[in-house]
């Protein structure tokens, strides 16, 4: 069958979208995930959504001290993106969506569990993470660096969610569970890409939920969530020609 032309040929999905593949309920949304991986110019939004807003939260992880006068001056840019009538609805739609979050993160951010870690810019452009013949492209939002108690320094990748989401008891377990890999998938790329200058460390590796107030660490008992990526990453290279 030949390809679309706008058709990925080789198996390649974001973090986030292995992560919600993973946590799937059904086969069908699984597939729905998997088309918008594989044709992303008719899958992809118009609007990357919330993007100004993780800019935004990453530039308060990297300097909290003048993080009220970030907030600021992100929310005058994006109102004025608001109140632009020569902007799309969807952009200003965004535009309100991102205020919002940002000054959720800013009321609660003495609530969320970031330590005392030094949080810098990620790396730009940020090599893929290939697992088991699918190309994972990963893009934290920020990178975490920790010293322990001997001053050895530790890594990690934070990523930060601003989506709602579904509401209901299993829609938070599916998104509690997602955060895990993603977080999971973090630490993994960490560790083949800075272990040359620190120790990648999976507690260091975040995911910071916004809407929900959590952040979700990866853990250092993480066998069964990297098996569960491979195995996954296995069968997604399987069907990718039939999707």
């Amino acid at each position: 069958m030949a390809l679309s032309p706008a058709a990925r040929p080789g198996p390649k999905l974001s973090a986030s979208q292995l992560a919600d593949y993973l946590v799937s309920p059904t086969p069908v949304g699984q597939m729905g995930i998997l088309k918008q991986a594989k044709y992303p110019a008719t899958g992809r939004p118009l609007v990357i959504q919330y993007q100004h807003a993780r800019r935004a939260i990453s530039a308060c992880l990297q300097s909290r001290s003048t993080m009220n006068r970030i907030v600021a001056d992100a929310v005058v840019s994006l109102e004025q993106r608001r109140d632009d009538p020569t902007n799309s609805p969807l952009v200003r739609d965004d535009a309100i969506r991102s205020i919002a979050v940002i000054e959720t993160f800013q009321r609660g951010v003495n609530a969320f569990d970031i330590g005392n870690a030094i949080y810098e810019a990620p790396p730009n452009p940020s090599d893929p993470l290939f697992i088991n013949g699918v190309e994972i492209s990963v893009w934290p939002d920020a990178i975490a660096r920790g010293t322990t108690r001997g001053d050895e320094v530790r890594v990690g990748e934070v990523f930060i969610r601003c989506t709602i989401g579904q509401t209901g008891d299993a829609a938070e377990n599916r998104r509690s569970d997602a955060n895990g890999h993603l977080a999971t998938i973090a630490h993994m790329h960490a560790v083949q890409t800075y272990s040359d200058i620190a120790t990648p460390y999976a507690p260091v590796s975040m995911v910071i939920d916004v809407p929900r107030g959590a952040v979700i660490r990866g853990t250092t008992n993480m066998a069964r969530r990297v098996a569960n990526i491979e195995m996954a990453c296995s069968m997604i290279a399987a069907v990718w020609p039939m999707v």
